[in-house]
């Protein structure tokens, strides 16, 4: 059996020939650049607590999720080390995040139209959802004038 020629066995890395592809090249990162993403991610996840006791109202959401968007993305670049890979495996990760949100969008739109579709679901939604909001902010207001809210589920026996 003829031996093959050793052009037939190169290996590639983004496009190029790699001369020992046996040789392992990982980025190491200093023990300080760790710390400080590590120190962010503390402070960033006080900020979340500080943020849900801020009372920002409809803004609530967007800020919470600017914040834990800002987390995972340092966790996926230095904990993940993403930052230091091919720009091709940023590209895929952002294309996923990209349809990850789709996704969510397309059903936050559903639950809002649900009721249009089938009755009997929408009626369930409102039941939940609103039912659930109102009876939080008679109880803030009944907290807020002194008094002591009712005991839910109202059936005696």
């Amino acid at each position: 059996m003829a031996h093959a020629d050793s052009t037939q066995n190169s290996v590639y890395l983004n496009g190029k020939p790699v001369e020992n592809p046996h040789e392992d090249h990982h980025h190491v990162s200093p023990v300080w650049e760790f710390t400080a993403v590590f120190v962010a991610l503390l402070i960033l996840t006080i900020l979340t607590y500080v943020v849900s006791f801020a009372g920002l109202g409809p803004a609530s959401l967007p800020v919470a999720m600017i914040i834990a968007g800002t987390k995972g993305a340092l966790v996926a670049l230095f904990f993940m080390h993403l930052k230091y890979e091919d720009r091709f495996y940023g590209f895929v990760f952002a294309v996923t995040l990209l349809f990850v949100a789709i996704f969510f969008t397309l059903t936050l739109f559903d639950m809002s139209s649900t009721d249009e579709l089938n009755e009997e679901a929408g009626i369930k939604y409102k039941r939940t959802v609103e039912d659930s909001a109102e009876a939080a902010e008679s109880a803030a207001a009944m907290k807020a004038a002194g008094l002591k809210p009712a005991a839910a589920g109202g059936g005696g026996h």
